[in-house]
């Protein structure tokens, strides 16, 4: 209820006089003027000069902010952020507009271009771009295992592509070894081979434009083995020349054809034909030395070509007879001589 009074000037009206409830004012009724210690259900006004202004597209706070609370925003845009809170659950969580995750993480804006780590899929990794560095007593490391430091390629990595080192001051291999398809070694079989995989010795060398391999091994009887494989000839050289031939069928060369001024020399025991020679020099059969045959027989020749000057030793020399024959007249067989009779 509201009273109304007659009299129009009406002054030093207390607010005990007035007969006013709870609810009897509106509002409405209140413009303009300053309200004091302001005070409503969800509202106390404390403020001894104007810290807040509403206007229609934004709210104006002079003053800090303090929220006992969530705050929910579409958007949050600072100058900075300072938390003095640490929270049970620290992770930075980014989620994009579509829900997923790709695409999202940190994004530094300005200068030449924009800096970023983000998350990428196909497949799923972190891309900088940016160098990452870390001290140069710390390592890159897999599950608890450093797998790069500032020097050293840690021990779990087992499996690379290099295609270019530096000088290498040791290095030990535990398998199979093919440098450019031209250098392998086997450790199963122990072999080492250059030009081919598949060696035919310990150590083998493969000439594709001869179609030569040339092998150094054992034979398995203790006995080593240096030669060619397959059926080539093999030529042991100095000064680029050809100073022993092996032909394929075994015939052997010493020297060269052409030169005769070459020396060879032999220290101890020759044989030819003889496993065990005895003296210096023994040979199994006949010799022809300076272009003369020297043989042995119980009787001149009866057939066969001889030249004059050629020798038949007495096989079986008694007394009274000769120590040899000889050719003076060559021919089918010639005519032979005896000499040196034995008495």
């Amino acid at each position: 209820m509201v009273k109304v009074f007659e009299t129009p000037e009406v002054n030093n009206i207390g607010i005990d006089q007035l007969a006013l409830n709870p609810g009897d004012l509106s509002g409405d009724l209140i413009l303009g003027g300053t309200v004091q210690q302001f005070s409503s259900t969800g509202i106390v006004d404390l403020a001894t000069k104007q810290t807040l202004t509403i206007q229609d597209d934004k709210i104006l706070v002079r003053t800090d902010v303090k929220v006992y609370g969530a705050i929910d925003a579409a958007e949050i845009r600072t100058s900075e952020l300072y938390v003095h809170r640490k929270y049970d659950q620290q992770y930075l969580e980014f989620i994009g507009p579509a829900g997923d995750t790709v695409g999202t993480g940190l994004l530094w804006a300005g200068g030449s271009h924009n800096k970023q780590f983000v998350f990428r899929d196909n497949p799923d990794r972190f891309f900088s771009t940016e160098n990452v560095d870390v001290p140069a007593d710390k390592a890159f490391m897999v599950e608890g295992n450093p797998v790069l430091s500032n020097d050293t390629l840690g021990r779990s990595v087992v499996n690379s592509n290099l295609q270019s080192v530096g000088t290498l001051r040791s290095l030990t291999v535990g398998g199979r070894i093919n440098l450019n398809d031209s250098v392998f070694f086997n450790p199963v079989s122990e072999r080492f081979s250059i030009g081919k995989e598949d060696a035919n010795g310990k150590l083998s060398v493969y000439d594709n434009e001869s179609d030569t391999e040339i092998i150094v091994s054992g034979n398995g009887r203790d006995r080593g083995v240096v030669g060619t494989f397959n059926t080539k000839g093999l030529d042991l050289i100095t000064d680029n020349q050809t100073r022993l031939s092996i032909e394929v069928n075994g015939d052997i060369t010493l020297g060269h054809e052409n030169k005769d001024s070459t020396v060879t020399r032999t220290y101890g025991k020759l044989s030819v034909g003889v496993k065990n020679p005895r003296e210096q020099f023994e040979v199994a059969g006949n010799i022809r030395w300076a272009n003369k045959l020297f043989a042995v027989g119980s009787a001149p020749p009866s057939d066969g070509n001889y030249q004059q000057g050629d020798i038949i030793w007495n096989s079986i020399p008694k007394e009274r007879t000769p120590i040899g024959w000889v050719c003076t007249i060559g021919g089918n067989p010639g005519q032979w001589k005896p000499f040196g009779v034995i008495g």
